[in-house]
């Protein structure tokens, strides 16, 4: 653990000018360090934001500081993300936000203690935790909108430009498989949605499990209102490889098994491995992190989404909405 005045790098300097700028944080006794090391692959993890472990009177560490990553600031809404880790704290299921300095785009948290790591997707794939999962997400859409409406569409159309004019690594089908995109979100649209407050992201590098099996969700950064059957369609995408091992799960969310809800889940499913590819391009074009291998996570999402539309019959679950 390291104390205040020897930032050795920019991330530092931010992080110590946070620690300083919180007023519940003694200067003269507070160290840190790194928490979490960023991966893009096998598991896309940490690598759009810088996290701290932080600790004080020489004791273990106790609280989380993350700094948001600035390389896709203009892709994450902030006051979306407070509010939502406000919220789902309240909920008991997330860390406690401590405190938020948005100028800074940091935010300190209570830290899990002994015992709690960042699940696996092993960790998540017996039905029993998968409906843990499920549940938790149906307990945050019965609130109140978070006021921030989003799509997967919406964010494949801000980021299709952006990825387009800074990255090389685009594939010679890309224009094919955004071609399904749009026809995939005109089906959507014509069968209409509707948005409810989510986490958004609830692939298993967000979700923390600890003793007992408990589980606590982080990262805010895509929270929003949002279609539950997209958060539904990714956390079956993620967890299994066979759509047999999937419709418990849209059983367990909707208290029935529907042909057109499970086919809306596996086009969002689709359209999810494109935006994270075009993400991770976009992050192997702007970030700093060495040794990152932002490339190969792109490619293995693109691969997804293209087995996924090349699956016989797919076309068939456009015509079941």
């Amino acid at each position: 653990m390291k104390p205040l005045g020897q930032p050795a790098n920019g991330r530092e300097q931010r992080a110590e000018r946070a620690l300083l700028s919180t007023a519940s944080i003694d200067p003269a006794t507070v160290t840190y360090a790194p928490a979490t090391l960023p991966v893009a692959s096998p598991s896309y993890h940490a690598v759009e934001s810088t996290s701290l472990a932080v600790a004080s009177a020489g004791g273990e560490p106790t609280l989380f500081l993350r700094l948001a990553s600035d390389e896709v600031a203009e892709l994450v809404d902030d006051a979306a993300a407070i509010a939502a880790a406000r919220r789902l704290h309240a909920l008991g299921l997330s860390p406690e936000p401590v405190a938020h300095l948005p100028e800074l785009r940091a935010t300190l948290f209570g830290r899990l203690g002994e015992g709690w790591r960042t699940a696996r997707i092993d960790d998540l794939m017996s039905l029993e935790t998968a409906a843990q999962l499920v549940e938790m997400h149906k307990r945050i859409a019965a609130g109140e909108p978070f006021g921030r409406p989003w799509s997967v569409f919406d964010g494949i159309d801000r980021l299709w430009p952006l990825v387009s004019a800074e990255s090389s690594g685009m594939p010679g089908d890309a224009d094919w498989m955004m071609a399904w995109i749009r026809t995939i979100r005109q089906a959507i649209d014509a069968a209409g949605v509707t948005h409810k407050p989510a986490h958004g992201d609830p692939h298993s590098s967000n979700v923390m499990i600890g003793p007992g099996g408990a589980l606590q969700l982080v990262d805010f950064d895509m929270a929003g209102d949002i279609d539950p059957y997209y958060q539904l369609g990714v956390q079956m995408n993620e967890l299994y490889q066979f759509e047999s091992h999937m419709k418990p799960l849209l059983e367990i969310h909707d208290g029935a098994y529907s042909e057109a809800a499970f086919s809306r889940c596996r086009l969002y499913a689709a359209a999810d491995d494109f935006y994270w590819a075009l993400r991770s391009l976009l992050q192997n074009a702007r970030s700093s992190l060495p040794g990152v291998e932002f490339l190969k996570y792109a490619g293995w999402r693109f691969l997804r989404c293209r087995m996924l539309l090349g699956l016989p019959g797919f076309e068939e679950r456009l015509r079941t909405l």
